[in-house]
């Protein structure tokens, strides 16, 4: 990131040295447009809630900083033998932009053997209202608003019995749990955000690839401020725990315990 050209503006708000959930630029005195952009492939089968889910994603960033999506931009890489499940893929990311009270303005699209979709969305707010993830401070409680281990559990369906094969019923209790995992993903943020801004929140970031840890890592070193979290008091998903616990950790988690490594202390008690 450090060779990536950065732009010296000062209506440049948030950039790339951020490291923040979006990019920030005042338009006018009492008024900055915020900007992000997310995209993945599938991570479950329907295409129509893939793409509900990836918009969803997409428009998180938006919410994390107290911000409201107005416009968004498809983006879509598909084979192009596979135009309906495109076009469900586009029919779920629409239904979610609506349901925000955003609009699609059009996209772009590309011929990939693997299918990847996503958004570029932009939203507004009042320079006053902004929240970024660098405000926290001592004495402020951590709210999650969904509960983690999404990856665990859409990784467990994909890979079939694998580390679940010590529990009992494994099968109907993994499709509980995925269940769970898809209509959580597929939920908008939106209420959280007005409840977030609602209360004054003094920071706020969107967990992701990074998961929990690393995520709290970047807004606390960009706070100055060290973060204390119960690990029982944690929302997760059914099944997230037994999963973290029952093998060697995947590509992604190994990267991010490597990241959270230099600042991370767990007290046995």
């Amino acid at each position: 990131m450090e060779k990536i050209p950065t732009f010296d503006d000062p209506r440049l708000l948030a950039g790339f040295s951020s490291r923040g959930d979006c990019g920030v630029f005042q338009v006018s005195k009492g008024l900055v447009m915020v900007q992000s952009v997310d995209l993945f492939t599938p991570i479950v089968d329907d295409p129509y809630m893939f793409g509900r889910i990836a918009a969803v994603n997409a428009m998180s960033d938006i919410y994390a900083v107290g911000a409201t999506p107005v416009c968004a931009l498809n983006i879509l890489l598909f084979p192009c033998a596979l135009t309906a499940e495109a076009a469900a893929t586009l029919h779920g990311g629409a239904d979610a932009v609506r349901e925000a009270g955003a609009v699609i303005l059009g996209g772009h699209s590309v011929d990939d053997n693997e299918p990847k979709y996503g958004l570029a969305v932009t939203g507004v707010t009042s320079p006053k209202k902004l929240i970024s993830h660098q405000g926290a401070k001592p004495g402020d409680a951590l709210i999650l608003t969904k509960k983690i281990g999404t990856g665990l559990v859409t990784s467990a369906v994909r890979a079939g019995r694998g580390a679940l094969a010590g529990i009992a019923g494994w099968k109907k209790k993994l499709a509980a749990a995925h269940k769970e995992t898809v209509e959580s993903m597929a939920w908008l943020n939106m209420s959280a955000s007005r409840a977030m801004m609602a209360v004054g929140a003094n920071a706020c970031t969107d967990v992701t690839g990074f998961g929990l840890l690393g995520h709290a890592r970047n807004m606390a070193e960009k706070s100055r401020a060290c973060m204390v979290i119960r690990a029982s008091a944690v929302p997760r998903l059914p099944l997230a725990l037994e999963l973290a616990m029952a093998g060697p950790p995947g590509a992604g988690m190994g990267r991010n315990m490597k990241w959270i490594k230099p600042i991370f202390k767990a007290d046995k008690g």
